[in-house]
């Protein structure tokens, strides 16, 4: 099994829910008892967090890398970062370590075209729904029209992000919400729904809603443990 280096603990919630899966993925393979070959380096979530409300990307990129240089000093083989909006240092970190960065922009534009997926609705962070870097990459793999929710909608999304699920705080009256709010674009013509952020899963799921749901998390992580566990 080769040794994968995740970026971790933005949010600490997300990550657990990376473990989890790549655990069970070793265990299914193996059989037994086994468990992933994983090394960790988690970000401070509360230094991040400030990063991300100052729109400081230099000094949040900075963190990133570092995160990379211990993995790498660790015996990491390639790595992953276990956050949509944490992937905007993820071609600094590759290029810092010359290991690979496995991509969660690559995971979903092939779960996008696996689904037939053309007019996907966008949720997020509100910078990875609206900033410049995660939907602008995600163009450059992927030629079909990402739906940004309205300024309303942003705000949902994110006041359940950072006031709930971080907190690990998953309210049903929050899930009733995100699922009305997908139906509307789905009435608008969106064709699914891309979980963009990795704490999204905790409050939307497939049974929610009646177009794909494109849970970055699980689609991430089964990519990483496929190349964890390729012989």
């Amino acid at each position: 099994m080769k040794r994968i280096g995740l970026i971790g603990g933005v949010s600490p919630e997300a990550t657990i829910l990376y473990y989890r899966h790549l655990n069970a993925a070793a265990r299914q393979h193996h059989g037994g008892q086994h468990s992933a070959n994983v090394l960790y380096y988690m970000l401070d979530y509360g230094v991040m967090i400030d990063h991300y409300h100052n729109d400081n990307w230099s000094a949040f990129i900075v963190e990133v890398v570092k995160g990379a240089e211990v993995l790498k000093a660790g015996g990491a083989e390639a790595l992953a970062i276990t956050s949509g909006t944490t992937h905007v240092g993820a071609a600094a970190a590759a290029e810092q370590t010359g290991l690979p960065v496995i991509h969660m922009h690559d995971s979903l534009t092939k779960a996008m075209q696996d689904k037939m997926v053309r007019q996907p609705l966008l949720t997020g962070t509100p910078w990875v729904m609206s900033g410049d870097f995660f939907q602008p990459e995600l163009a450059t793999r992927y030629d079909g029209q990402i739906i940004t929710p309205s300024k309303e909608d942003r705000d949902l999304i994110g006041r359940v992000i950072f006031d709930e699920l971080v907190e690990g705080i998953v309210k049903p009256e929050s899930r009733a919400d995100m699922a009305a709010m997908v139906s509307r674009y789905q009435s608008d013509g969106a064709d699914g729904v891309i979980l963009g952020c990795t704490e999204l899963c905790m409050i939307l799921e497939q049974a929610d809603c009646t177009i794909p749901v494109l849970d970055a998390t699980a689609i991430h992580a089964a990519d990483i443990a496929g190349w964890m566990l390729a012989e």
